[in-house]
């Protein structure tokens, strides 16, 4: 079936939507409510309908629903305030108001399907595959359902990863194919499959929620781990998601950069880009990989002016170089951040990651008033930007509410990935507790962000400044001294940058 409205057009044999013949990407969810809109013109639909008909009556929350229309409205060009096709009908529902044509004729005949793509040939893509309930329960196979989709839409905030629609064609089988063959038939990367069992212990109601990710091309496992959920259905999805996301997340970006690098010849700028990326969530915030992130970035948007990420994520990575002082250009660092974050916005304004980035670098070069409400905007768009979460904590921090900056950073750390970034979040969130006077939570978090990542002095910076106001001056000097360990050449205006002046000189001066 094809349905066609405006310069529009929904190929639902292929799952594609094209805006005058141009693909646009959408998250398989979002295409799906974005059809069944379109095959139900002008009718309102309660939020509750719309769950029944998409998501087939599985437990999902109203974040995600809300989500998804504003990612609908993102694709067909609409907003929340403009409201072209997508209309919110004020305590009833939404409606779509477009004219739609539709077409029934059969396809014509496919040829048979062309060797699969090798890697790099494409952005990585990954299928999730339902969950399979190890009982017939309706509600643990209404969970392991909801579970599903709840991750997909997570991992749509990974940059260039492509979600393959077609998870329901293996829905019914008895037997799931192996990882190699969805590979032969479909072309996608890494698959994501797992299973779901009620989990009795003491009589407490629990869920045992077993996921592994799988390289497809090849046949092997990457990734395998088991999680106890405890409680009901709904707080059981509401905890577990978060923390599968926090383990899956860190092995998908490995996967991706082992087989960018692993490429000969000339990279793309799109593979370029997610060898940066990769470089930053494997090997920590330092010097030596903000500069390597920077310079594969740099040339990801020479390659192509019009790439919106590569501009945003170069910004970030120079904007905070120049914040904390970690780019020995710092000038140039400012300069080139700025007019990233610029190019980046206008080059797209509605991608929650390239808001994420853009917003946290302004904010790093001296402007929290023009970042904030960027930021603001990019977790409207998407709620799971962990990244967003924290840069606006951050920015709070700055501005001296750091009651909000907790609140803000706490989350973002949350549903944030286990990887390197966390240490300095981990460090940022410290000073908002100092701030606020409550040195055993700003301890606390200061050493969890050091056990985190061994090769970054920023938490080690705090926790010495923390022991240093609890007046326990020998654990501030070991702190310090693993600082110096970490980066010899550490200055003044680094430890500043971090603590602030006046913290700084007194530090400094054991």
């Amino acid at each position: 079936m094809t349905l066609r409205f405006d310069e529009f057009e929904l190929d639902t044999a292929h799952y594609e939507l094209r805006r005058r013949g141009e693909l646009r990407r959408v998250e398989p969810m979002v295409f799906d409510l974005i059809v069944h809109f379109a095959q139900h013109p002008d009718r309102v639909f309660s939020r509750d309908e719309l769950i029944d008909a998409v998501w087939a009556g599985r437990i999902v929350s109203d974040a995600t629903v809300a989500s998804c229309i504003k990612q609908a409205r993102r694709a067909l060009g609409d907003s929340g305030d403009t409201q072209i096709y997508i209309r919110t009908v004020r305590g009833r529902g939404f409606r779509f108001t477009a004219r739609v044509t539709q077409t029934d004729a059969a396809a014509p005949e496919q040829p048979a399907p062309a060797a699969a793509p090798t890697h790099g040939d494409a952005d990585p893509a990954l299928l999730v595959l339902p969950l399979r309930a190890l009982a017939d329960a309706p509600e643990l196979v209404r969970f392991a359902e909801a579970l599903a989709g709840e991750l997909s839409s997570v991992l749509t905030r990974v940059p260039l990863l492509r979600l393959s629609a077609q998870s329901g064609h293996y829905l019914e089988r008895p037997v799931a194919p192996t990882s190699r063959e969805i590979h032969e038939a479909l072309g996608v990367d890494y698959v994501l499959e797992g299973s779901v069992q009620a989990w009795p212990d003491a009589g407490a109601a629990r869920l045992r929620v077993t996921v592994h990710l799988a390289d497809a091309r090849a046949g092997f496992r990457l990734w395998a781990e088991t999680f106890t959920l405890d409680g009901p259905v709904s707080e059981a999805l509401e905890a577990g998601v978060p923390r599968i996301i926090a383990k899956l997340e860190p092995q998908l970006h490995r996967a991706i950069y082992r087989t960018v690098r692993s490429l000969d010849g000339e990279r793309s700028a799109r593979q370029l880009y997610l060898e940066a990326s990769g470089i930053l969530a494997l090997q920590g915030w330092h010097h030596e990989s903000f500069s390597a992130a920077a310079d594969l970035l740099r040339r990801s948007w020479r390659l192509e002016p019009e790439f919106a990420l590569a501009a945003a994520h170069l910004s970030l990575v120079r904007g905070l170089g120049h914040r904390f002082d970690l780019m020995n250009d710092r000038e140039q660092a400012w300069a080139e951040a700025l007019e990233a974050a610029e190019c980046a916005l206008q080059l797209d304004s509605m991608d929650s990651i390239v808001l994420g980035y853009a917003g946290c670098a302004l904010a790093d070069i001296g402007y929290p008033e023009r970042g904030m409400p960027i930021l603001r905007k990019a977790l409207e768009l998407n709620p799971a930007n962990a990244q967003a979460w924290a840069a606006l904590g951050s920015v709070y921090l700055a501005g001296n509410r750091p009651g909000d900056a907790v609140v803000h950073l706490r989350h973002g750390i949350r549903i944030s990935p286990l990887d390197s970034r966390l240490s300095i979040w981990g460090a940022v969130l410290a000073m908002s507790h100092l701030v606020l006077g409550d040195h055993a939570a700003a301890r606390e978090q200061a050493e969890l962000a050091c056990q985190r990542d061994d090769r970054c002095y920023m938490p080690r910076i705090v926790l010495a400044a923390i022991h240093r106001l609890d007046g326990r001056h020998d654990l501030a000097r070991q702190a310090l001294d693993d600082a110096y360990r970490i980066k010899p050449d550490l200055t003044a205006e680094q430890v500043a940058a971090l603590v602030g002046q006046k913290h700084a000189t007194r530090l400094l001066a054991l």
